[in-house]
């Protein structure tokens, strides 16, 4: 338990050296799982990360026009980011009423009523109309607290717009290079039933030439079939990846997308940033860093619900039996009362908050923790795949040029004769497979790229060629 706290208040001073008022208070208390005391968390915590949130500036490094289009026409038209934007709008509204609590309410009322009876000309009437206030006077800095907490959230709020935005940027282009991969390999295996058929035509006729047997025509025309079935499935999954871009768009099912020729160069990479860098671009860690502080003041304000409180009710009404005297200044009342008050007996309730706010900061604390190793475990799988991916490209781009060569030889030598259609068949079985692997550690070392960049929260310092990408009419 002591290794866990420590940990946690490790990882969170990378960023900055300061002091949150609401949490340097709190001495975490022993769970039911221990019996061993545990140790304070250090008085020392970490600075809430700049407001610059994540951008999707790093699409542009794909030199990809049509991408960029696709990204941003997303980040307009998603579901995902439509709803993100309306719960900015609803946390900015939620801190407006938090901050309402600092100022005083102020109402108009107003009421007639008659009253029917037998004796003629005698029937009672009530006019009354009027102003009253309230006000509570933050004798200890609650209600500060509670906007505060407000306002925080609402940043909390930005950042989730922010990830989203992040997230959906990540998709469409994941989406866009596994569509292009798709097409890639679709065409892959139209070129490999070509090739068969063309082996399984020279197979026949050397068949009916007496210079082979029926065997190597049935292994041919197996391959035939293994070709069409891998060819069948391929263009299945193009075709679900179409729509699944077109889902992300909000366009489906237009069926209008057409995936590009071939797959982006990979832009080369120029640094990942510093841990640093990491904790002030993460959207989820901006989140969590607001979030953390507005449950440090909600501890704060759970500790200030057991002190007294001091308010003041003020009203002014005029009433009258008839409309007549309803203004006369006579009728005038105003009133002023004073009222304080302080929680004596509750059953155990404000301190059981109290507690239980200690609990949920605490809880917040280690989620903060957990999310920041898992982002730098995130940049640096990431950036050990970069070096890895790039490797097992190269080793592939030498196997299939081999296997390309093979294939050319054997084919020559099965048409003079001197080769086996099993030697031809599994020379053209190893330049298929290779060419299908590289197409896909191409497409897997751009997808590693963009998940570098989700990890980093947003990409390098750096804006590529098509600048920054900005949403007309979304939620700031």
């Amino acid at each position: 338990m002591r290794f866990t706290i420590l940990l946690s208040a490790s990882v969170i001073g990378l960023s900055g050296c300061a002091n949150l008022k609401s949490l340097t208070r709190i001495e975490p208390e022993p769970t039911i799982a221990t019996a061993q005391e545990v140790t304070p968390i250090a008085p020392v915590w970490s600075e809430a990360a700049p407001e610059d949130l994540p951008t999707t500036d790093w699409i542009g490094s794909f030199s990809d026009e049509t991408l960029s289009q696709l990204v941003t026409e997303a980040l307009d038209a998603n579901t995902n980011v439509r709803s993100a934007a309306a719960r900015v709008d609803a946390a900015r509204q939620q801190a407006k009423i938090a901050g309402a609590d600092k100022w005083p309410t102020v109402n108009l009322g107003a009421s007639y009523s008659r009253t029917e009876t037998s004796i003629p000309f005698s029937n009672p009437e009530n006019i009354n109309a009027g102003f009253s206030a309230n006000w509570e006077a933050d004798l200890w800095g609650r209600i500060d607290d509670g906007a505060d907490a407000g306002d925080l959230e609402f940043e909390a709020s930005r950042a989730d717009y922010a990830g989203a935005r992040l997230s959906i940027a990540s998709q469409v282009t994941q989406a866009w290079f596994d569509l292009i991969e798709a097409r890639l390999l679709t065409e892959l295996s139209e070129r490999d039933v070509d090739t068969l058929e063309r082996a399984l035509l020279l197979t026949q006729r050397r068949f009916e030439g007496g210079v082979t047997g029926s065997s190597d025509v049935r292994l041919a025309r197996s391959s035939v079939a293994n070709a069409q079935a891998l060819q069948a499935s391929r263009e299945q999954a193009l075709s679900a990846i179409t729509r699944q871009l077109e889902v992300l768009l909000r366009r489906y099912p237009s069926e209008e997308i057409q995936a590009a020729s071939d797959l982006p160069a990979l832009p080369p990479l120029s640094g990942a940033g510093t841990p640093g860098y990491v904790l002030r671009k993460r959207p989820d860690i901006l989140a969590l860093e607001r979030r953390l502080q507005a449950q440090g003041l909600q501890v704060d304000i759970a500790r200030k619900n057991l002190l007294p409180t001091l308010s003041f009710q003020g009203d002014t009404s005029l009433g009258a039996t008839t409309f007549g005297d309803f203004f006369d200044i006579d009728a005038l009342v105003l009133r002023l009362v004073a009222n304080a008050g302080a929680p004596i007996f509750a059953g155990g309730r404000l301190k059981a908050n109290v507690r239980q706010q200690r609990a949920l900061l605490r809880q917040q604390l280690e989620t903060y923790a957990g999310t920041a190793l898992t982002a730098y475990l995130e940049v640096e799988n990431a950036l050990d795949a970069e070096r890895r991916l790039l490797e097992r490209e190269t080793a592939l781009r030498t196997s299939l040029e081999e296997a390309q060569q093979a294939e050319n030889r054997l084919e020559l030598r099965y048409t003079e004769g001197l080769a086996t259609i099993l030697q031809l068949l599994d020379a053209q079985t190893r330049r298929i497979s290779a060419e299908g692997q590289l197409i896909g550690a191409r497409k897997e070392r751009l997808a590693n790229r963009v998940r570098m960049h989700v990890a980093l929260g947003g990409g390098f310092e750096t804006i590529g060629e098509f600048g920054p990408i900005s949403v007309a009419g979304a939620a700031p």
